[in-house]
């Protein structure tokens, strides 16, 4: 597994509106008639969107719905990231900040600036909750998810979709006429704050082909972030990802 899959993988990034999916794209998309493929495994691959060499850092704007049992929370977030670390700010529906979220893939350091307080955890294995589990991932690493032919273990089709299963038991589906990621799924025995991510509405922008809506889903498949992309901005130069605690915050390892 590459650096920029390994970073993916252990991130539940901050990020971006809401748009409720449409209704082509609310519609199951992965059924069980998959048959192995006859098409060319590298062809295929190599017509996926590939950014690893060539994007390096994004920084912008989004919105997200946060769905789960019982609570439902609209937010804005702003985001920075780079191939290392992402950055989430966040305000609540009153425009109020309420917190700032930072990954460097293994962990998650989590400021709660109403309620003053700061806790650093694993994420792997992490009991996450709302905005968290997006805030887990790498947000870069997200929107540009990489695979190498040498990492599939079997290569299967139906008559709209590829699907990619991995050496690790993750599941990649492609949309056979744009040749885009659809949906990530991954094995509950990852111990991920996530089973699933959907990608939809790709646009061109400065000659890179990138999701604007994606739909993270809860390890449990009861909880959903649905975010939508706003404003973005592709290779900035950043400043230091870090969060700057008051000197009377403390931090709480968990």
């Amino acid at each position: 597994m590459n650096p920029r899959q390994h970073i993916l993988h252990y991130f539940l990034l901050g990020c971006l509106c809401l748009v409720m999916i449409s209704c082509s794209s609310s519609q199951k998309l992965v059924d069980d008639n998959f048959n192995p493929s006859q098409e060319n495994l590298s062809q295929t691959v190599n017509q996926l969107p590939d950014y690893s060499d060539t994007l390096q850092s994004v920084e912008g704007k989004g919105r997200a719905i946060v769905s789960e049992p019982g609570n439902t929370e609209r937010v804005t977030i702003r985001f920075a990231s780079n191939q290392q670390k992402s950055l989430v700010t966040i305000r609540n529906g009153l425009g109020i900040e309420g917190g700032q979220l930072l990954t460097d893939g293994d962990t998650l350091l989590i400021y709660n600036k109403v309620e003053k307080y700061a806790r650093k955890v694993a994420i792997k294995g992490a009991s996450l909750n709302r905005i968290n589990r997006l805030a887990s991932l790498n947000i870069l690493d997200m929107l540009n998810y990489s695979v190498k032919e040498e990492d599939v273990d079997q290569f299967l089709e139906n008559e709209t979709l590829y699907q990619l299963q991995l050496k690790t038991d993750t599941k990649v589906f492609i949309d056979k006429s744009s040749h885009t990621i659809r949906q990530i799924v991954q094995p509950a025995s990852t111990n991920l704050p996530y089973s699933k991510i959907k990608y939809d509405a790709y646009t061109s922008m400065e000659g890179f082909t990138l999701p604007r809506r994606i739909s993270i889903f809860g390890p449990e498949g009861k909880s959903k972030i649905a975010l939508q992309l706003i404003a973005l901005e592709l290779n900035p130069t950043l400043d230091a990802l870090i969060i700057e605690l008051p000197d009377d915050i403390p931090i709480y390892h968990e």
